[in-house]
């Protein structure tokens, strides 16, 4: 049998990795005070409140790959592609060798969570203007979710629908009477390119405390996108190359071949907090030169994508239905890199296979931000992050898995280090990163230890990008003299009064 090219669950495994065309973005620096940019994502208030009057983002990426299915152990460190890899992996052209035998399945009777995301991030820029800050963004977001997927279907998956390969072993018909069930599960993949302004407002308060509110309005056009779901059905494996369903419904969706149109909206609010003068005791006015917490509410993408030329193919099985899994038009479909044409092609084996044309309305990633930033000394922060969506994992929607975030942070004019400590992929697992900002460069990742330790890994994490502003220091030191003029004022005021 010929290979598949694009294994399905390789797909999702690698793609993320080696393609950036979409979830959580660079947060640790959209809190940090020279993520005047950045923070347009997290929170559309924050640009109101940064080192930076201006700051020009010329280009950036963040990509993610993560499940609980296969794992990676390569023979060695990531960190040495492309120019390290020992000469005993590469093959004749010096190109690096990939050995399907690097990735393990993990067998547990449990189903299977994948993900692959990525968002590009294009020019943008952001600029305050006396207690106002505008700016433009531009974004790229695809990605492919993998929710609740049968753990014996992976495994046939993986090897290629082929019984000589032992693709059903996981299909036992001895246990369960006979049957072998399948829970429901879907798959999905979206895609789309938000175009956007921001517009800030602070408003002061006393004690060097403030308000900030913000709103992103985008015009977002819809790319190609997908969503497969299947009910809960019992199937059985009785002879070669041959499945046999219990009662239960499939259906495929599949559009943007005419790009979609949609238009989404962030709101937030941050609030800068310093003690009361008479409270800043000791050494607080030399540690806290900023603030005491800078706190953060806001609920990004508020809205949806509209498609017109949505194609839904479905099946209803009423009885038992058996397939064959080895006609010659199905084993052809198999060697194709298009899974949408594979699923299609399954579909039409059944006898009751219908489609149909229609319109469908794909929702943004709503999701609600919560930040916290807390500083301890004049260049170090701490700061927390709690991002939890509003759509569901089943949902044929676009979806930014959840996650906590706690982030020591050093942060200065041309240089920052922060390494968060993260309870992501929807709260499922530790994970520590790092990021460094020197000068227009910024790097990082959510998850160091894949680049580090390749005996074993299931998901990787990356970001990069370059971003600079206010081209000398002399305006942040402009900056400091007036707010020290300005407070110093008003204790002259308060002890005239």
């Amino acid at each position: 049998m010929g290979t598949i090219k694009l294994y399905v669950i390789l797909l999702l495994f690698f793609c993320g990795i080696f393609k950036t065309s979409t979830a959580q973005q660079h947060m640790q620096l959209a809190i940090g005070n020279y993520g005047k940019v950045h923070s347009i994502y997290l929170n559309p208030s924050l640009p109101g409140y940064s080192k930076f009057k201006w700051q020009v983002n010329l280009a950036g990426f963040w990509v993610n790959a993560n499940n609980n299915y296969l794992s990676l152990h390569m023979p060695y460190s990531v960190y040495k592609i492309p120019n390290r890899i020992p000469p005993n992996y590469k093959t004749e052209s010096g190109n690096p060798q990939f050995d399907k035998f690097w990735l393990r399945e993990h067998l547990n009777g449990r189903p299977k969570h994948i993900s692959v995301s990525s968002d590009v991030y294009g020019p943008s820029a952001s600029v305050s203007i006396k207690s106002w800050s505008f700016g433009f963004f531009s974004q790229a977001s695809a990605g492919i979710r993998v929710s609740k997927l049968p753990e014996n279907l992976a495994h046939a998956i993986w090897y290629e629908f082929d019984s000589a390969q032992g693709a059903f072993s996981q299909f036992n018909a001895t246990q369960n009477s006979g049957q072998s069930f399948m829970n429901a599960f879907n798959i999905s993949g979206n895609s789309r390119i938000n175009l956007g302004i921001n517009v800030a407002k602070s408003f002061e308060l006393d004690w060097q405390r403030q308000v900030l509110f913000g709103i992103n309005l985008k015009k977002v056009w819809g790319l190609p996108g997908f969503y497969f779901k299947s009910d809960a059905i019992s199937v059985n494996s009785q002879f070669q190359d041959s499945l046999i369903f219990s009662p239960g419904k499939f259906q495929l969706i599949s559009y943007g071949e005419e790009m979609g149109n949609g238009w989404g909206s962030d709101i937030g609010i941050s609030y800068i907090f310093n003690k009361k003068s008479f409270k800043r005791n000791g050494n607080y006015s030399k540690t806290r030169t900023e603030y005491f917490a800078k706190l953060g509410f806001s609920i990004l993408d508020i809205g949806r994508i509209k498609y017109q030329d949505a194609t839904y193919r479905e099946v209803s099985l009423n009885e038992t239905t058996g397939i064959s899994t080895n006609t010659s038009n199905f084993n052809s479909i198999k060697q194709s890199d298009n899974y949408q044409l594979i699923a299609d092609s399954f579909l039409r084996q059944f006898s009751n296979f219908s489609q149909y044309q229609s319109n469908i309305n794909i929702g943004l990633p709503t999701r609600i931000m919560l930040s916290g930033d807390f500083q301890f000394r004049k260049n170090v922060f701490v700061s927390s992050i709690i991002s939890q969506s509003l759509r569901k994992r089943s949902s044929e929607h676009n979806r930014y898995q959840n996650f906590l975030m706690v982030s020591p942070r050093y942060e200065s004019r041309f240089f920052e280090i922060s390494v968060p400590a993260m309870l992501e992929y929807d709260y499922r697992s530790l994970r520590i990163g790092t990021s460094l900002r020197i000068g227009p460069v910024y790097i990082g990742s959510n998850n160091l230890a894949s680049f580090i330790y390749t005996r074993g890994f299931r998901d990787v994490d990356l970001f990069a990008g370059i971003a600079f502003g206010n081209f000398n220091a002399k305006s942040f030191k402009k900056q400091t003299k007036q707010k020290r003029k300005k407070h110093s004022t008003q204790k002259q005021n308060c002890g005239i009064f």
